[in-house]
């Protein structure tokens, strides 16, 4: 039997995109993953993510890796992460599917109800999934190796304005700077994000 789990990183970040990421493995092999220190991503280091994420590439039967740019993420980012789920769960053909739902409680039941248009099989979709399942880690891990590349990645045309999470000083003071020097925010950052509305309006005390 193939288990498939989903996971995402970068739906809380004002710059980079968002990685949503589908991990295949054999329910024969599955508790290897244990073996391999698979656990929540935010639990582990950079390093240890980065080590993991090759085990796992070498254990998985199939990864599968959505990146959703800024230009596309001025819509509804639940819509968005909805259809990137459902396509993972097509391409995986995988038997049983476990999710870290992006939803709160009072919209578990849509969000479940629709995902299901896309599968005949076993769903598991629940909030904090990736502390729970090993599986849904094991995605989590994947995405956030991911768009760390993709950040890193950015690095070289931008330089290092941290990892893109508007809490960071270093995020907020790169978009300041580049918008008071051009006018405009650069293209890897999100439109439609309360810190940017914030920065235009030369408001925010760093």
């Amino acid at each position: 039997m193939k288990i498939l789990g989903i996971d995402e990183a970068g739906r809380g970040c004002v710059i980079g995109p968002l990685v949503v990421a589908g991990v295949v493995i054999s329910a024969k092999t599955l508790e290897k993953l244990s073996e391999l220190g698979v656990r929540d991503s935010k639990e582990l280091t950079r390093a240890q993510r980065a080590r993991i994420a090759h085990e796992i590439e070498r254990l998985a039967q199939k990864i599968i890796v959505l990146a959703i740019e800024p230009s596309e993420l001025d819509e509804n980012l639940t819509e968005i992460e909805l259809r990137a789920m459902g396509q993972i769960i097509q391409e995986s053909g995988a038997e049983r599917i476990y999710l870290d739902l992006p939803v709160g409680p009072r919209a578990h039941g849509s969000f479940i109800q629709r995902l299901r248009a896309y599968t005949e099989f076993e769903l598991i979709a629940e909030n904090r999934a990736d502390a729970k399942y090993p599986i849904v880690s094991a995605a989590s891990i994947i995405a956030k190796v991911s768009r760390d590349r993709a950040i890193e990645l950015l690095w070289q045309e931008y330089g290092d304005f941290g990892w893109g999470y508007p809490s960071e000083p270093k995020t907020r003071a790169f978009l300041k700077e580049f918008f008071e020097r051009t006018g405009r925010f650069p293209t890897c950052a999100r439109r439609k994000w309360h810190t940017l509305h914030k920065l235009t309006e030369l408001s925010l005390d760093l």
